[in-house]
């Protein structure tokens, strides 16, 4: 973390800078959006999100193409 007022970098997350006593925002996490809950979304690999793109588009028009196509 960086201190914005003097530039004193530390490795630690202090709530007040070790240098100068200026006070520091914590940044916290953002909260993991639903859809990288599902399985093949969880990690930020492209190839992994495509292929699992590709395999849930299959199992959708799996799913809906007998009902337009009478089976």
């Amino acid at each position: 973390m960086q201190c914005p007022n003097c530039g004193t970098t530390t490795r630690f997350d202090f709530s007040r800078c070790p240098s100068c006593g200026y006070l520091l925002t914590i940044e916290h996490e953002q909260p993991i959006p639903n859809w990288r809950l599902l399985p093949g979304f969880r990690t930020k690999t492209p190839w992994k999100m495509i292929v699992a793109g590709i395999v849930y588009f299959i199992i959708l028009i799996a799913i809906i193409a007998p009902l337009f196509l009478g089976y």
